[in-house]
């Protein structure tokens, strides 16, 4: 009779570490993944802070960022987001040397299911 009962109350419990396991991955929710500048000068360096939130049952890692050129670099939160809490990657454009339509990626390496999220920023740098 004790194991049946504990059986029952294992079940009971296992039913909820089932469900959690089965969830227990971080999800990153960008509210955006694309920022447009607008127009900005020649010379001009622009910052964007994309908010995110770790949607999941597991602590979200960040654990690096890759950009496509060396004008457009990156910075994230270096210890774990918890779920629920809010985080932000804030990427900066540098537009010395560029002109006309500019679009730039980085993406964001994580622990997620969703591994790698490109964010997109773009501008159209002016001369004076």
């Amino acid at each position: 009779m004790v194991a049946c009962k504990q059986s029952s109350d294992s079940s009971h419990d296992s039913g909820k570490d089932s469900s959690e396991n089965t969830d227990a991955t971080p999800i990153a929710e960008f509210q955006k993944t694309t920022h447009d500048f607008g127009k900005i000068i020649t010379g001009e360096r622009v910052a964007y802070a994309f908010r995110f939130k770790n949607a999941g049952n597991s602590p979200l890692v960040i654990t690096g960022i890759r950009s496509g050129c060396g004008c457009t670099v990156g910075d994230y939160p270096k210890d774990p987001v918890r779920p629920g809490e809010e985080g932000r990657v804030n990427v900066v454009f540098n537009s010395a040397g560029r002109r006309g339509f500019q679009s730039e990626s980085v993406r964001v390496l994580t622990n997620a299911e969703e591994s790698v999220i490109t964010l997109r920023i773009t501008a159209e740098v002016l001369d004076h």
